[in-house]
């Protein structure tokens, strides 16, 4: 088995010399599967949770959803390690002190303001989601515990349904045993006037098209990364999002969704101008590659493009990320009339309910709606102060 050690910098927060801890991912040699797990203070592999990390794998849950569960799982581990717990005799008490934990900007420091939290709301959900799903998987196996920790879900009985569940008797309830409340918060867009700043202080073709396409597609960036030629169907004007078995796991099409998006005449010239003029006869599958450094014609990397994005907020003067594209694309819309479901498909959701986030309304599209109604004009006719005479 090859295995690269990642953890030089570990997004978890927590370092390996004080945890005694590591994250590493492995290279299956026979088949070229990245898979992860956690390294113990005996240097072994945490063997329980290998088990679990190893079925996500061989259930093929994307790569990037194995690598945060064994992040999430090692911050865990971390907790129980330090308050000499065994993970068997772990209690839903004893995961609510977790969650407490989790959000401390230190042990010896309560929060009392949510801007001290060492982490949010929605990370520490997020923990609790994969140590739910530890647990889960292992009373499956057998382990009594898992039924006081795991929240049942879809008709109250996990993954399960009995023969003659329905059929009478008392329902289970769904919900999560320990949730921390999370204020919902609005997708970040960018304004027409930024996106258009972005593409255009972009001095190479390459990186231009690559703006462009997140601007006019919505699609992720790791789908962009991973788009190869045949995927442009130019007499169609459309760009095919195809999951592939050999894709890099950062730059796949999340959750192996695909679809097919409808994509403006300007954006092909751009590619044509890209292909004929840096691209040349370069012989990669890949639409954005390597063009400036070595190795030339390997595909870009996430960190290329974090490179591209931070050189480009200095020039504009304003933060954005690649995933703000999307945000904008799909705002725009819904506020134009397009449907929630064509949306949910043009951005290869799964899930419909992923899509809902874009329905709220800010306080501008309420200010909108109410002038466009009068009710504005109305209100303020009704309190306006009669003027003396």
């Amino acid at each position: 088995m090859h295995v690269i050690d990642v953890n030089q910098q570990d997004p978890s927060g927590e370092s390996e010399s004080s945890e005694r801890l590591v994250v590493r991912r492995l290279v299956l040699p026979s088949t070229g599967t990245v898979a992860w797990t956690l390294i113990g203070p005996d240097r072994r592999p945490v063997e329980i949770v290998d088990e679990y990390l190893a079925w996500l794998t061989h259930n093929e849950r994307s790569p990037n959803t194995v690598e945060a569960y064994a992040r999430d799982l090692k911050v865990f581990w971390t907790y129980l390690l330090r308050r000499e717990l065994n993970w068997s005799n772990v209690g839903v008490r004893d995961l609510a002190e977790f969650a407490a934990w989790a959000r401390q900007p230190a042990d010896n420091v309560v929060v009392l303001a949510p801007e001290a939290a060492r982490r949010s709301p929605r990370t520490v959900n997020r923990m609790l989601t994969a140590i739910i799903g530890f647990y889960e998987f292992h009373g499956r196996r057998g382990n009594t515990l898992a039924k006081d920790l795991v929240v049942q879900t879809r008709s109250g009985w996990g993954g399960y349904k009995p023969l003659l569940a329905g059929m009478g008797g008392p329902k289970r309830l769904r919900g999560r045993a320990v949730r921390l409340p999370e204020q919902r918060e609005l997708p970040k867009t960018l304004s027409l006037e930024q996106v258009t700043a972005v593409i255009d202080c972009q001095s190479r073709l390459r990186d231009r098209l690559l703006f462009a396409l997140l601007a006019s597609t919505g699609m992720r960036i790791g789908q962009a990364l991973a788009l190869r030629h045949e995927d442009i169907v130019v007499w169609e004007q459309r760009i095919q999002i195809t999951p592939r078995a050999d894709d890099d796991p950062r730059a796949r099409s999340k959750g192996g969704a695909s679809g097919s998006v409808p994509v403006p005449g300007e954006l092909l010239r751009l590619w044509n101008d890209y292909m004929h003029i840096e691209y040349g006869d370069l012989d990669s599958d890949f639409v954005f590659v390597n063009l400036w450094c070595e190795p030339r014609g390997r595909r870009l990397t996430y960190r290329a493009v974090d490179d591209l994005i931070r050189r480009t907020r200095t020039k504009v003067g304003f933060h954005f990320t690649a995933h703000h594209f999307r945000h904008t694309y799909a705002t725009l819309a819904y506020r134009d009339g397009v449907a929630i479901e064509v949306i949910g498909a043009l951005l290869t959701h799964r899930s419909p309910s992923s899509t809902l986030v874009y329905t709220h309304p800010t306080a501008a599209d309420l200010r909108k709606a109410l002038a466009e109604r009068g009710v504005l004009q109305k209100v303020e006719d009704l309190i306006t102060c009669p003027s003396n005479t």
